[in-house]
């Protein structure tokens, strides 16, 4: 009898070793999937430091698709105005350039009825000496709204903004 409840716990206990070796395994999968998705990866890094880095990447993508979300519904509210500022056509076009370092942000608010193109835009940019990066056009009730980010195609030289500024005011407006 005895050497039967040996053996039942033996069985019991390799049962929860293999469960054990297979949960292992797979929280070890989980693991190199997970340091596949974060950036800046190192070759060794502990559990803890993964999910440390993979939380904060998290967060920081949060933070950027909410600063983006804030950007759009003031772009969207520049656009709107009252509703006589509506009918007249007296705010559009709108167009606000950021710059920073050697990067370059347009956003430009227009009626469907504009007279450009975004090629237009980009040519532009492209002969003043910039890199499209991205584009964007979102199409809003009556208003088309543009996002084009762009940087300069050689850091030392930059990007004369006040001169892409004019020649953008000169096409839309």
């Amino acid at each position: 009898m005895e050497r039967g409840n040996v053996n039942g716990s033996g069985a019991s206990r390799l049962d929860r070793n293999m469960k054990e070796r297979v949960r292992r395994k797979h929280m070890k999968d989980l693991l190199s999937e997970l340091a596949v998705l974060t950036p800046l990866q190192s070759s060794k890094v502990s559990a803890t430091e993964l999910l440390e880095r993979a939380t904060n990447h998290i967060k920081q993508l949060q933070e950027r698709v909410e600063e983006r979300r804030r950007r759009r519904a003031l772009l969207l509210k520049e656009s709107s105005g009252d509703e006589n500022e509506k009918t007249s056509g007296s705010r559009l076009p709108v167009l606000n350039i950021k710059c920073s370092d050697s990067s370059l942000e347009i956003n430009l608010i227009c009626g469907l009825d504009k007279n450009f193109s975004l090629h237009d835009i980009i040519s532009i940019l492209q002969q003043e000496g910039a890199e499209v990066i991205s584009s964007t056009q979102y199409v809003a009730g009556d208003r088309i709204i543009y996002i084009i980010k762009s940087q300069a195609i050689s850091s030392r030289i930059g990007i004369e903004t006040t001169r892409i500024r004019q020649r953008i005011k000169d096409l839309c407006f």
